[in-house]
């Protein structure tokens, strides 16, 4: 899962581009035009706007937001950055605006819910529909644990594991960042990620690889480095007897009888199996966006995920995308998640101004789909409280 945040599809790149123009009281004025008033979104955005989001994409988005948050109580900030408050929520948002006032970018990360501290954070984890862990340490001690031992399902959580291997060759001198791999057809997954479209036989340095693994989850990327480091590794860093690949799980997945096959197979069985899933052709995107498969998964604790992320927060991979964590609440900010339905995993190793190292890792397990979208608010509120406390 690749989490930056509420996008309207494509508006990323707009924003990316654009100069700040028209800024402060404008930029408020058209948020607040847009909050208020979310059916004529189509007047208040430019034209190249317009092209990479359709208008009633975004009046629904802005609707979801409003019905989810309420009215604005006060938009505040400055120069593109700005927090629409409402009575129970705080939603960031980035804005850019062209010479004649219309909207050139536009970004909503997820509403947070206004609660009063971690623990009323952390109670409104628990209330969430589904099975719910988690663990928030500082400087290795426990401040708060709901059944962090018990393994649950991650999804894409589990490629800290192969990161971790990687560093482990990189730093015993086995490997090195501009070693290069080359993108074979076995490799090839389904999103996230974009390698699944580039030609065979791309050469890719394994410091890309891992910047697109973990940046934007990249499911070509994570099985590409799979091949190259070792299944069995990997799963010996992750304590697990055997380790799939993304093509894997998608494979298995789409298949009912193979994947029970697969988990009742022993561990020395499902190797083989997961390999005859995976030698066909790779199944639609909605053969696999069904509910998670049993045994067709990465089930890792909480306490597993933040001692790996322990191992791995110095890496540089995680200076491009801090998740759903305020980046400039913290000195470093290393995070990884993973999401498909009915699985949700966000986990942070998060260092403050005063030295003080924290990890969060929440885990949600459910038969339905999870609200991933106020389960990033909730984290983001819990991460920006832990960095004004003084624990």
């Amino acid at each position: 899962m690749a989490f930056r945040n509420i996008i309207a599809a494509g508006a990323v790149a707009v924003l990316a581009t654009a100069t700040q123009t028209l800024a402060g009281p404008t930029e408020i004025k058209a948020i607040e035009t847009l909050w208020q008033n979310p059916q004529d979104a189509g007047t208040l955005v430019s034209e190249s706007f317009a092209r990479a989001v359709p208008d009633a994409q975004l009046t629904a988005l802005v609707d979801r937001l409003v019905v989810q948050t309420g009215p604005a109580l006060s938009v505040t900030g400055d120069k593109g950055a700005y927090m629409i408050r409402t009575e129970t929520h705080e939603i960031p948002v980035e804005i850019s605006l062209d010479d004649d006032g219309k909207i050139l970018g536009l970004f909503f990360s997820p509403p947070e819910a206004l609660t009063a501290g971690p623990e009323a954070t952390l109670a409104a984890f628990e209330a969430m529909p589904g099975t719910v862990s988690y663990l928030v340490t500082s400087n290795g001690k426990t401040l708060f644990d709901r059944h962090s031992d018990a393994p649950l399902a991650v999804a894409s959580a589990f490629k800290l594991g192969i990161l971790k291997v990687l560093l482990e060759d990189i730093d015993a001198g086995g490997s090195d960042w501009r070693d290069i791999a080359t993108l074979q057809p076995q490799d090839k997954s389904l999103p996230t990620g974009r390698l699944q479209n580039f030609p065979d036989g791309s050469p890719l340095t394994l410091h890309t690889l891992a910047t697109l693994m973990i940046a934007e989850s990249d499911n070509t990327a994570t099985d590409m480095l799979m091949r190259v480091l070792g299944a069995d590794r990997i799963a010996h860093a992750l304590g697990l007897p055997t380790v799939l690949t993304t093509r894997q799980a998608f494979a298995l997945k789409a298949d009912p009888a193979l994947a029970q096959d697969y988990d009742a197979a022993p561990d020395s069985e499902k190797p083989a199996i997961a390999e005859k899933a995976a030698s066909g052709p790779l199944p639609p995107v909605s053969a696999v966006m069904g509910p998670m498969a049993t045994g067709v998964e990465w089930s890792l604790s909480n306490e597993k995920l933040c001692a790996l992320m322990h191992a791995v927060a110095g890496a540089d991979v995680f200076s491009v995308n801090p998740g759903p964590v305020r980046a400039g609440d913290w000195q470093s900010v290393a995070y990884k998640g993973g999401s498909e339905t009915g699985v949700l995993n966000l986990t942070a190793d998060l260092t403050a101004g005063d030295g003080r190292r924290f990890c969060l890792s929440v885990t949600i397990n459910d038969k339905a789909a999870v609200d991933e979208t106020k389960a990033a608010g909730l984290f983001t509120r819990l991460a920006h409280q832990l960095a004004a406390s003084g624990k």
